[in-house]
């Protein structure tokens, strides 16, 4: 499968950025937003974006316009890096920013799509990109490495789109499971986060551990074995950190959060959408890690406190899934 990268600077000439940024702060915000498409029909669209009498210019400058009040809300504190999915591709972006949050400092950003998928992941930045990369196997989605500078060191971010839980999906999540933990593991020195809707809770392994997951729960007594085996390792303790190992909040007993999931399916929640960090952000130079949260605001939530869901047929909502937000403080 061949895989497209965009990297691109997006420039303005005389526009003003009101965000005051905070020199000792770093934020990341990943958002599954749910099949954004523009109203160009190429062909790779999914079948309800394809009659354009139905999915026009109109509703998706609509989607745009929603989707950038949730972005630049202040209850969000601005994030520094924000990473997509489901996007359609690099004009998305460029809309994107170039309506509303390049006047914001968002002047960054780099995309990634397999040519013959519908969806892509994207990251936004208001620091610059100083490298990219795309890292992919057979029938996965492309994970997108972005190399992120800022004052007080370089964040190295994968951004992913792991395969839903329908047909096939299991194979294929650890597929790209094995691709980000090779990928990471070249980048020992790094701070690296890991974001985006991995498909899969980090408890996984607890309701079915004859199956391999592509996310580990290193506390369960198979875990080593799984790991070995490509499975992203994941801890809840910052003391029990290693190579090769993510803090997972979400394996936090002292992590509390409003939310009980980041998105729900038949009347479940799960914790889908995540960003993992390596031991680096916990080693008490440059950036550290802070907090990690769920952001259900209210105007992401239907009645019943879920999200409130993109419906193309009566071209109301938002997204099935929450946006995830991490912070980074300067030591």
């Amino acid at each position: 499968m061949l895989i497209v990268l965009f990297l691109c600077l997006l420039l303005f000439s005389g526009c003003s950025c009101d965000i005051e940024g905070d020199p000792k702060a770093f934020r990341v915000l990943s958002y599954n937003v749910q099949n954004l498409f523009d109203a160009r029909l190429d062909g790779g669209e999914y079948p309800e974006y394809q009659d354009p009498k139905v999915w026009t210019d109109r509703f998706y400058r609509m989607r745009l316009d929603t989707l950038s009040k949730v972005l630049l809300s202040d209850k969000l504190s601005f994030p520094d890096v924000i990473v997509l999915q489901e996007v359609e591709g690099l004009s998305v972006v460029e809309d994107l920013l170039s309506r509303y949050l390049g006047r914001k400092g968002y002047r960054w950003y780099a995309v990634a799509k397999g040519s013959d998928a519908a969806i892509a992941v994207a990251v936004i930045s208001r620091h610059p990109i100083a490298s990219t990369a795309v890292h992919g196997a057979e029938g996965i989605r492309p994970v997108l490495e972005a190399t992120i500078a800022t004052e007080a060191g370089d964040v190295c971010l994968f951004a992913l789109h792991a395969k839903s839980q329908i047909g096939d999906g299991q194979a294929l999540r650890l597929s790209l499971a094995k691709v980000v933990a090779r990928a990471s593991y070249e980048r020992p020195g790094s701070a690296v986060l890991l974001c985006g809707d991995f498909n899969e809770n980090p408890t996984s392994i607890w309701d079915s551990p004859s199956t391999q997951p592509a996310l580990v729960d290193m506390s369960h007594p198979e875990a080593g074995r799984y790991q070995m085996a490509g499975s992203l390792g994941l801890v809840g303790s910052r003391t029990a950190l290693a190579p090769s190992l993510y803090y997972c909040a979400y394996l936090d007993e002292g992590w509390k959060d409003s939310a009980p999931g980041s998105c729900s399916w038949d009347g479940l929640w799960h914790r889908y959408d995540q960003i993992l960090a390596n031991g680096k952000l916990f080693d008490g130079m440059g950036w550290e890690y802070e907090s990690f949260s769920i952001e259900n605001l209210p105007s992401l939530c239907s009645s019943d406190g879920r999200p409130f869901a993109w419906n193309v047929r009566t071209m109301q909502g938002i997204s099935d899934h929450f946006p995830v937000l991490m912070t980074l403080r300067r030591r």
